[in-house]
């Protein structure tokens, strides 16, 4: 199911496609929180949303093998990217997108390249500028190590 979500088949177990969730407005991206399981499916349960999807390896493997999953991540990625440029509240010394960067990182790593997540990772540190000091050294620790 998760990879039929990721391609647009299908929606996920909150009724909405992620062509809707790419419709999200910033405060709908700040306020909802089981969205980013499964634009970033990873293969370890959530510790903070119950029911999200959790991958096994057939669908890795189906995921990786998917050129729509796998445009859909790379474009997740940009979009989730470009709401963290067009906000600055999350840069601050804890903020849950926080979390939610270090999943991005993980689920790109895992289902596309480590290419793809380091540039992520890169493009972030970009945003940060000289506000990077104030993301504490363990949380910047755990992106680098994603």
């Amino acid at each position: 199911m998760i990879k039929e979500f990721l391609e647009g088949l299908q929606p996920n177990t909150s009724g909405k496609t992620i062509a809707e969730i790419y419709g999200y407005t910033d405060q709908q991206i700040e306020s909802e929180h089981t969205f980013i399981q499964w634009l970033f499916p990873l293969d370890e349960p959530s510790r903070n949303v119950r029911n999200s999807p959790v991958l096994g390896p057939d669908e890795i493997a189906l995921i990786m093998e998917s050129p729509t999953a796998q445009g859909n991540l790379k474009k997740s990625a940009g979009w989730y990217l470009g709401f963290l440029s067009r906000n600055s509240h999350w840069i601050k010394r804890y903020d849950h997108n926080h979390l939610r960067i270090t999943r991005v990182i993980k689920s790109l790593r895992l289902l596309v390249s480590d290419e793809v997540a380091d540039g992520f990772r890169i493009d972030l540190y970009s945003l940060l500028r000289t506000n990077r000091s104030v993301i504490p050294k363990e949380t910047q620790q755990f992106w680098d190590n994603a």
